[in-house]
């Protein structure tokens, strides 16, 4: 009995102990500024404390945050970079898998949380709510594990995170004018240049 107990007591110490939970910072920021049909979108760094985590899915809702329910975003539309494109399982200190995953946002490579397409005809305004991503635990890296046990599903792990649509700048109308004039010189001369090679043929 006492044999066991020991076994039980060292198995315990052994573990990874569920500490505060992983925790999501988005690059290079969580607010975002971008113009009307433009692109932008977020990079990230996971940090875990224990067990295997893979993330499952992302989406950008809009405060009040009440998830699993998604207010969607009003100038644009998210699309998930981090579970579409990638597999991302982060380990914890000590593990066989990293306890720490970044990427930043690439949308040729289809790297970072996600992508926010503005709207082409969004107004100057902005969507204010939070990155929220869904994983699973696991006791192993259940892509190179076979006996890794799912220890829980649909977790949540967020962070504060906006887009700010800003005016799209046009010249000011007497930002034109120093242009039209050198035009307009331009092309009184060469009206005049033909003018005189005109005249010049004329008189031959």
């Amino acid at each position: 009995m006492k044999s066991m107990f020991l076994l039980l007591v060292a198995g315990i110490l052994a573990a990874p102990a569920w500490g505060d939970g992983p925790t999501l910072t988005l690059l290079p920021s969580g607010d975002l500024t971008a113009s009307p049909g433009s692109l932008t979108g977020w990079g990230f760094t996971i940090t875990n404390d224990a067990d295997y985590i893979e993330i499952t899915s992302s989406q950008f809702c809009l405060d009040p945050v009440n998830f699993p329910v998604c207010t969607l975003p009003e100038e644009g539309t998210f699309t998930d970079y981090i579970s579409q494109f990638n597999d991302i399982v982060v380990g914890y200190p000590g593990g066989t898998d990293p306890d720490t995953a970044s990427q930043s946002f690439d949308t040729t490579l289809h790297t970072g949380v996600g992508a926010f397409d503005v709207s082409p005809s969004a107004t100057v305004s902005e969507d204010i709510g939070e990155i929220v991503l869904t994983y699973d635990v696991y006791d192993a890296d259940p892509n190179t594990s076979r006996g890794a046990n799912r220890l829980f599903s649909d977790l949540v792990l967020s962070a504060n995170a906006s887009v700010t649509v800003e005016a799209v700048s046009t010249p000011e109308p007497g930002s034109f004018f120093p242009a039209a004039v050198f035009l307009g010189i331009a092309a009184l001369r060469i009206s005049s240049s033909k003018a005189s090679r005109r005249k010049a043929s004329r008189g031959k």
